[in-house]
């Protein structure tokens, strides 16, 4: 078991800068954001003809998951250059006011936290300064908050109550503000049908529910499996590009489970994300999260480990797994850094042969981790805690964040092969590259106007294969999304 490593921070006053009231600019009703509930149908006429699984992802607003296609809530921000400071009404999760902010480039938000409450801050996009001191140092001397944290490490979003406002970067910022009342730090979850689980607000909060996960996978989960889900919330760009997309999840202490190991692997290009997770209330102190680090057995290393066995995938019976293993406790408000495999040089994400983004294998743990009789409270408590799946496009991590010691593993390469890019196959048919194939206006075609299903019957692939490919497609008339084939 690591030891726990609290990141708390430390701040004088002469590193909170106060900005000047002045800065902060008003909002205006030009600068409200467009709250609205999914759409009801598909985004193509060729879906109505397709199967559930040739639909998605294609035929649903990009960024939902498969679990929750329907009913999302969507929050698409304004133009920045065009509205300088921007927030959204709020909603109320489980006791945490929840409110996202768009700031143009310089300018400013202001504060208003009572003494009673704590202010949490995540960052979707840009950068803030001098709020805290999770960031890079930058070369005018202010402290910089990126989307992302060091990787393989945890860090607190709290505010501290002496800032009086928020001020972004030089390309503008874009976040999620979130703020408690003190008294809840003290009030652990022991059910699903009472407060603060139940106490949930806001535009369209009918929709939001909480939902055994079995309920979504009957055939694979029992009802038993204290598991659930909340759905969710899809922030788009002011062009309708998935910006970040939020779910919250819950898990009792007592299950002989946790959210099972997983990779992300065979996500379509399109789709991928940079996973951050974020604590509102924790079972135990060791809740967190648990890292398989890449080709490591014991001290030796391997060139190509073997995928973890599917009795395995489970942290609560991976105790005798010869693979080195990180855990990351999160206390309530803390994050963790990137999971997933970063270029050294450049901290882009690296991706794999579908454009997935690469991640180890990787899970959240709800504690105790113990098959002790007796270790978990009295009554049994949940986990609560907020999922931030990140567009690939803003995840990239400062590279003076990045650690060269080659033996750290305090950043990630992953480098064993997936399956899905195993089918050799697809490449002789699609071509050398198939991301730049000839092939390429054939299958955006068939795509476009008939669906997946038509691609299949054309090329001597498995069907899976193909569509794994299909939505992996580079930008190229937003073909990969079947919004129109023109190139």
């Amino acid at each position: 078991m690591a030891m726990l490593r609290f990141a708390l921070v430390s701040l004088g006053v002469a590193a909170l800068p106060q900005l000047p009231a002045e800065d902060a600019v008003p909002q205006h009703a030009s600068c409200d954001m467009n709250i609205s509930l999914q759409a009801e149908g598909f985004l193509h006429e060729w879906c109505s003809g397709a199967t559930s699984k040739e639909r998605f992802p294609a035929c649903y607003p990009n960024g939902v998951p498969d679990w929750h296609r329907e009913n999302n809530v969507i929050v698409r921000l304004p133009d920045p250059n065009s509205c300088s400071v921007a927030v959204s009404e709020e909603w109320v999760i489980s006791g945490w006011s929840w409110k996202y902010v768009q700031l143009a480039p310089g300018q400013s938000f202001s504060l208003n936290v009572s003494d009673s409450e704590q202010a949490f801050l995540k960052l979707i996009r840009g950068t803030v300064l001098d709020v805290n001191q999770i960031g890079v140092q930058n070369a005018e001397g202010h402290w910089e908050t990126f989307v992302v944290t060091p990787p393989n490490t945890e860090r607190s979003l709290q505010l501290d109550h002496r800032l009086k406002s928020i001020k972004a970067g030089s390309e503008g910022a874009v976040f999620a503000l979130m703020v408690v009342p003190v008294e809840l730090f003290n009030v652990p979850i022991t059910a699903m049908d009472a407060a603060p689980t139940t106490t949930i607000s806001g535009p369209f909060s009918e929709h939001f529910q909480w939902t055994k996960f079995a309920n979504y996978f009957p055939e694979a989960f029992p009802d038993s499996l204290e598991f659930w889900n909340l759905a969710g919330i899809l922030l788009q760009d002011h062009h309708g590009d998935r910006l970040n997309y939020n779910q919250w999840w819950t898990q009792k202490q007592t299950d002989d489970t946790d959210g099972g190991y997983h990779n992300h692997a065979g996500t379509p290009r399109n789709g991928t994300f940079g996973e951050l997770h974020m604590v509102m209330y924790s079972a135990a102190p060791n809740t967190g999260m648990i890292v398989q680090l890449p080709s490591t057995v014991y001290t030796e290393t391997v060139h190509a480990p073997k995928e973890i066995p599917a009795d395995k995938k489970f942290f609560w019976n991976n105790r005798d797994n010869d693979y080195v293993q990180l855990t990351l406790p999160l206390p309530p408000g803390y994050v963790h850094g990137p999971l997933w495999s970063i270029n050294v040089t450049d901290g882009e994400p690296t991706r794999d042969c579908m454009g997935a983004v690469r991640y180890p294998w990787h899970g959240l743990v709800t504690g105790p981790i113990s098959a002790t009789p007796g270790s978990s409270s009295h009554p049994a408590r949940y986990t609560l805690w907020v999922v931030f799946e990140h567009a690939p496009e803003v995840i990239t991590v400062p590279t003076p964040m990045l650690q060269y010691v080659t033996n750290a593993y305090l950043q990630n390469v992953v480098d064993w092969p997936t399956k899905a890019c195993a089918a050799r196959e697809v490449e002789s048919d699609l071509g050398e590259d198939h991301r730049d194939s000839s092939h390429l206006s054939r299958l955006c075609g068939f795509g476009c106007s008939g669906g997946i299903h038509e691609v299949i019957s054309h090329l001597r692939v498995h069907p899976l294969r193909v569509e794994a490919i299909f939505w992996s497609l580079p930008v190229r008339g937003h073909c990969q999304e079947c919004r129109g084939c023109e190139d």
